[in-house]
């Protein structure tokens, strides 16, 4: 993407808010002592420095793009390419995003912020270009519109800032933050003909393509992957493996109790956590399942008809996504759900609550043959559970929002 031409952006720099405060204060002070002489060389320096900064005003093509995709918490560092396509020289260019203090129009959302100090360029010439980076740090998941940085310059007294923005808006997928964590899962085999139901890619009992690996002795001949032969010297098969085995759902609840709502933040911590939980289990399955469908909150996202290399990037986008809801119902999901599990190896619940839906959503997996996960996130002394409820299965953790936000749990 490239930028050259764009709405005017001015502003003052800090020594420029300084100069205009001594100017002001000079000001008031001829009003009791003759200092015409020090406020006329002030006014003088501000009005050349306002007009020899507009005159020489960048004109700086700027070429970069946003990644598609980040992960909350990390540091990413974006590259752009300036470009000075004016007839003169540009002196003391520096690249940033807009913040709410300069420009609340096009500035940065208040998720994301930009880190370490603004990348100056003291010259650059005519038809000339170099190369920024700028690191940018997102602090929780979501989706944001951001607009390209600005190229300004405070030449020539470092009083004003003088550069060029646009209105263009690029969307930033900020994906939650998620590891590897160990997860005892029984990974039950349940070959399931679905009569070609499953659109992964094939129809009936086909296999999915898993990738190469070098020829061992004992591996089918009709395996071997003449094209990767001729490009290795080596023999090479082709690995699959079976779109009907070890299928698994995952269940995350989005409603939010009442005692865990905090009214002075938009941000609700236990919701967060078991998000973030939610994209580890993901992360750390995806290998050996194929995540069938993702039950977030009313919402269920069928994931049958994509490949298994995508799901993973599927559900951390819609996880990102996702926003607390109150006063859904699972009566309506709960009959399709129940043929669903047949199908299914391995259910994982990441619940912030425990109700009769849920209890009957278990039910209905537990009855299908299903193996079983539930995970209760939040303060032991703040949720409202009946253990005999949860007496019949065997795998049920109760997991603290904190130590899932501060990467403590390693394994469940």
């Amino acid at each position: 993407m490239k930028k050259t031409d764009g709405r005017l952006c001015f502003g003052l720099t800090d020594a420029g808010k300084m100069v205009l405060r001594g100017t002001i204060f000079v000001a008031l002070a001829t009003l009791i002592v003759p200092a015409f002489g020090v406020l006329s060389a002030l006014v003088s320096v501000v009005l050349m420095a306002l007009l020899v900064g507009f005159v020489l005003r960048p004109k700086i093509q700027l070429s970069g793009n946003l990644p598609d995709r980040v992960i909350a918490g990390q540091t990413v560092r974006l590259k752009y390419v300036l470009k000075n396509v004016a007839r003169l020289p540009a002196y003391n260019l520096c690249v940033r995003f807009a913040t709410k203090g300069v420009s609340k129009r096009g500035a940065l959302p208040e998720a994301i912020e930009q880190v370490g100090g603004e990348h100056l360029v003291s010259r650059l010439g005519p038809g000339e270009t170099t190369e920024v980076t700028i690191a940018i740090r997102s602090k929780r998941r979501g989706y944001y519109q951001i607009k390209q940085p600005i190229c300004q310059s405070s030449f020539p007294f470092n009083l004003f800032s003088f550069g060029t923005s646009r209105d263009d808006e690029e969307t930033l997928i900020v994906l939650p933050a998620f590891s590897r964590i160990q997860i005892p899962l029984r990974r039950l085999s349940r070959h399931v003909h679905a009569s070609g139901a499953r659109l992964a890619g094939r129809t009936g009992l086909s296999l999915e393509y898993a990738g190469n690996r070098p020829f061992m002795p004992g591996d089918s001949p009709r395996n071997i992957d003449a094209r990767a032969w001729a490009r290795l010297s080596v023999p090479a098969t082709k690995e699959y493996y079976d779109d009907f085995d070890n299928y698994t759902a995952l269940v995350l609840d989005t409603g939010v109790p009442e005692v865990l709502s905090s009214p002075s933040s938009n941000e609700i911590k236990e919701l967060e956590a078991a998000v973030s939980l939610c994209a580890s289990v993901a992360f750390t399955i995806n290998n050996d399942c194929l995540i069938d469908f993702l039950l977030a909150g009313p919402d269920l996202h069928q994931l049958t008809a994509l490949p298994g290399t995508v799901r993973l990037d599927k559900i951390h986008e819609i996880l990102a996504g996702v926003e607390p809801s109150r006063g859904y119902s699972l009566e309506h999901i709960a009959p399709k759900l129940a043929n669903r599990f047949y199908e299914i190896s391995e259910v994982v619940f990441i619940l912030l609550k425990w109700d009769k839906a849920y209890r009957r959503l278990l039910e209905l997996a537990g009855q299908a043959g299903c193996h079983c996960t539930v995970l209760l996130i939040g303060q032991s002394g703040r949720m409202n559970v009946d253990e005999d409820n949860l007496s019949w299965t065997e795998n049920v953790r109760l997991l603290s929002a904190d130590d899932i936000l501060t990467g403590q749990i390693k394994r469940l």
